[in-house]
């Protein structure tokens, strides 16, 4: 179970990287001219030289992302909408959209505030990052509901001790693609908005550089409000403790032992009953380096013992990971990239736990100082281990590909507009979980 995002705290890295950037490109202009008059050779020399310093740095250790902050204080507060046509917007084949009563090609309107506030208080820090909106279907009104992400954190420094306390809850109208059908008369599954909290403590001791012992405790849960639903409420509890080092030119690394214990709490004389719960234990190891502003890599590598609590369930014993890496080879070109294998707890699936594989690519690129265009694909893979179909059609397993494009134009200083499109596919257990289907869409913010 994901304890934390630190993303989003990350945005004021892009406000130092302007100048920094500058610096990167007349550094290079300036080892270009110093070489104009040198043998063709030499300049061969020189480039392989560069070539080779690039491969040094994409083949470094990368690891544990350290938590980039902005500098100062400021509020800021927005309007945004997000307007778009689906092809399918139940996600799903045309025969369960009709069994559900939900038609295929709809469109959505959602509408929000977004607020973000960064409050630097002596040595302490304040972040609160949020947005409350409501979706708008025209076609399949049943699936209105609220869409609302906060999230908040402080750091308390004591001496050269740091006690950070963090918070996250999302509360949505469930995907479809996650809600299998129900075989009751009259019972309608689709209707459920799904509430995922998170609650995280942590503390650690040193300075700037050098070895920081650190433990913490994260307390997550998920819940559904659809009744037939609640069968996979979860509760999670994870202790963690471990030890980081920080290093200016080696980059930054965290060494950690967590113990999680979940728990489906309403699974108790249930056909799921033998799929109540699991604990697991991990050896986690967090990397991460950034050379100048032409690549930031960041990795973690864990060996996970996953035990069921009861012995009709199978366990798992492997490998779980994340290594990604953002390179930008000029100022106008960025390039993100990243791999996944997780084990995750699952709010729609009649099953014990899903072992997940994601892989996903995405660039930008700014066409002028107004103007940029961004794109990408994604491939997701889920099994989902002790599946049932005691309420529904087995699903076991499931397969995604994602592509997307948008092209972003700044108005003004104070409003944004997007026009985006994209097109996914679905193969899972049986015809009846397949889907495909493209979106266009318009999307905006107003600075307020």
């Amino acid at each position: 179970m994901a304890a934390y995002d630190a993303s989003l705290w990350g945005a004021g890295k892009m406000r130092r990287s302007h100048s920094i950037e500058k610096a990167w490109v007349h550094t290079i202009n300036a080892v270009a001219t110093s070489n104009m008059g040198v043998a063709n050779s030499s300049r061969r020399r020189v480039w392989q030289f560069r070539a080779g310093l690039m491969a040094i740095c994409l083949l470094s250790p990368a690891g544990l992302r350290a938590q980039e902050t902005p500098k100062g204080n400021f509020e800021e507060v927005g309007l945004n909408f997000d307007l778009r046509h689906f092809g399918n917007s139940v996600r799903s084949s045309e025969a369960s959209a009709a069994a559900r009563g939900l038609v295929l090609a709809d469109q959505r309107l959602t509408v929000g505030v977004d607020i973000a506030v960064n409050r630097d208080i002596g040595r302490n820090t304040l972040r609160l990052v949020a947005n409350v909106g409501y979706d708008f279907y025209r076609r399949n009104t049943r699936l209105n509901r609220e869409r609302i992400g906060i999230g908040a954190e402080t750091g308390i420094n004591v001496g050269p001790c740091l006690a950070e306390v963090a918070a996250r809850v999302d509360r949505r109208q469930s995907d479809l693609d996650s809600i299998a059908l129900v075989n009751l008369p009259d019972e309608d599954s689709v209707s459920n908005t799904e509430t995922v909290q998170t609650y995280r403590v942590e503390g650690r001791c040193g300075y700037v550089y050098g070895l920081r012992p650190s433990l913490g405790y994260v307390h997550a849960r998920g819940d559904n409000s659809n009744a037939l639903r609640d069968i996979s409420d979860y509760t999670s509890n994870r202790v963690f403790g471990g030890i980081a080092y920080d290093h200016p030119v080696i980059g930054k690394a965290k060494l950690t032992y967590e113990h999680e214990k979940l728990k489906f709490g309403n699974r108790v004389a249930t056909p799921l009953a033998a799929y109540s719960g699991y604990q697991t234990d991990e050896v986690r190891l967090q990397l991460s380096r950034d050379i100048g502003t032409l690549l930031t890599a960041d990795a973690m590598l864990a060996y996970t013992w996953l035990k069921p609590d009861n012995a009709a369930a199978q366990d798992f014993k492997g490998t779980t990971w994340r290594v990604g890496g953002t390179i930008k080879p000029g100022t106008r070109l960025q390039i993100r990239a990243f791999t996944e294998r997780s084990i995750q707890p699952s709010l729609g699936a009649e099953a014990l736990y899903s072992k997940q594989l994601m892989n996903e690519v995405r660039a930008s690129y700014a066409l002028s100082e107004r103007l940029s265009a961004s794109g990408g694909f994604s491939l997701r893979k889920r099994d989902y281990e002790g599946a049932q179909a005691n309420f529904g059609p087995l699903l076991d397993e499931d397969k995604f590909r994602r592509i997307f494009a948008a092209m972003t134009l700044r108005t003004s200083r104070r409003l944004d507009l997007t026009l985006e499109g994209g097109h996914e596919r679905r193969n899972a257990t049986g015809t009846i979980f397949d889907y495909s289907g493209g979106y266009v869409g318009l999307r905006g913010r107003l600075k307020l």
